[in-house]
């Protein structure tokens, strides 16, 4: 999937910004002209462009604030895909600058230069929708990606320390990009707020420590709160969310009372990345990957790596078997599930227990899916095993997933 987006200021068409991803060729500022001038025209003529299509490709138009016009252009792609970018790009503008900013754009070389903040959460996002690259995965934009391990619990008791001593609210552990514990009151933020918050700790540097003013676009677009992140080990940051004091020099001493004696239990925690669940959960040989979603909290775990490292499939790649995943549940799953959907009817109850599976047949790969309660799985198949017997292993991987004291949210 190639993928370039530009941001252009909607009544001037001065272009604000652009990141690319792929093997298109730089957009040119005339091409940005053009685009603009097309939506332009359509908005004088009391008329809304959405979208256009090309040969493999898709072109999204989307104002933000009245102010900021995203433009998408993908190739190779699911437009959802294209539509949920932009919808986080906002976020993430939101979440750097602030909603008043965007909204009073009186300035736009200064928010050109506010806005490259941004860049390396933009380039993390457009990174990870291609299931090739590494280290990150290939995330679903809706959705916090996640890892289970047997230390979640022991962790967040840590988590829930550390956040009352440096006296913050909301707290988070990722590890390889992936969110692994969270403090008492973390499910007080809105998905989206809490999708932003790992993005940041995920697109670090590698700076150790590092303090930063953020904007949660639910709860406080127009306040700034402090985050501060820390570089625990490599590829495991700790987040919180903290008032002005204490200062970062006692912070960092902090970090060192609170997780000097849990460095063991982290590097622990870490040899579950890749496979993303207890190295105790067995799955079955015929199992060529899972992705588990929670509904209410919005979390999802990916994982290709079910069988160790010695596990080959003539078949197909790594790689390929999360995006056959990620595409069944964009495409056929998602639209099923009463929670996921934008406008909830009154029929949702009865939604939920008529449609609480479907399946994929082809002839390289099968998929099924299933739910129970707030848990949906579903998982990837070699074609030769029976339809019938796919529905069985889904259906004990779910009761294993909801029996295992060792997954935990």
């Amino acid at each position: 999937m190639s993928v370039i987006v530009v941001a252009v200021a909607s009544e001037s068409g001065v272009p604000i910004f652009s990141r690319k991803r792929g093997s298109n060729e730089n957009i040119q500022f005339s091409t940005i002209a053009s685009l603009h001038g097309i939506n332009m025209f359509t908005k004088c003529h009391n008329l809304s462009l959405i979208n256009t299509h090309l040969d493999n490709g898709t072109i999204i138009w989307k104002e933000y604030c009245k102010s900021i016009t995203l433009i998408g252009i993908a190739t190779g792609g699911l437009q959802c895909d294209l539509e949920n970018l932009l919808a986080c790009i906002h976020d993430v503008m939101i979440f750097c600058i602030g909603k008043k900013e965007l909204e009073n754009l009186k300035n736009v070389d200064q928010i050109k230069r506010d806005l490259r903040q941004c860049y390396p959460i933009l380039d993390y996002l457009l990174e990870s929708l291609d299931p090739n690259s590494l280290p990150q995965s290939t995330i679903i934009l809706d959705y916090i990606q996640s890892l289970l391990c047997p230390q979640a619990q022991q962790l967040q008791e840590v988590l829930d320390n550390y956040a009352q001593t440096v006296t913050g609210r909301w707290a988070c552990l990722s590890i390889h990009g992936h969110l692994v514990a969270t403090s008492s009151d973390f499910s007080e933020l809105d998905a989206r707020e809490a999708k932003l918050l790992l993005l940041l700790a995920a697109a670090q540097d590698g700076a150790p420590l590092r303090d930063t003013l953020v904007y949660l676009p639910q709860m406080s677009p127009n306040v700034a709160f402090r985050a501060v992140t820390c570089k625990l080990l490599a590829d495991v940051y700790v987040l919180v969310i903290c008032g002005a004091t204490p200062p970062l020099s006692e912070i960092d001493e902090i970090v060192l009372r609170c997780w000097e004696g849990y460095a063991q239990t982290i590097k622990e925690a870490k040899l579950t990345y890749p496979r993303n669940f207890p190295t105790s959960f067995t799955f079955d040989p015929a199992l060529l990957g899972v992705l588990v979603i929670n509904v209410t909290k919005r979390r999802c775990v990916f994982s290709r790596h079910l069988h160790g490292s010695n596990q080959k499939s003539r078949s197909m790649s790594n790689a390929h078997r999360i995006d056959i995943l990620r595409t069944f549940f964009v495409t056929s799953v998602k639209d099923l599930v009463p929670e996921f959907r934008s406008n909830e009817s009154e029929e949702t109850d009865v939604c939920q227990s008529i449609l609480s599976e479907t399946f994929w047949c082809s002839e390289y790969h099968k998929c099924h899916m299933q739910r129970s309660g707030n848990i949906l799985c579903c998982g990837l198949y070699s074609p030769t095993v029976p339809t019938h017997t796919m529905r069985l292993m889904t259906s004990n991987l779910l009761q294993d997933l909801l029996s295992n004291k060792e997954i935990y949210w």
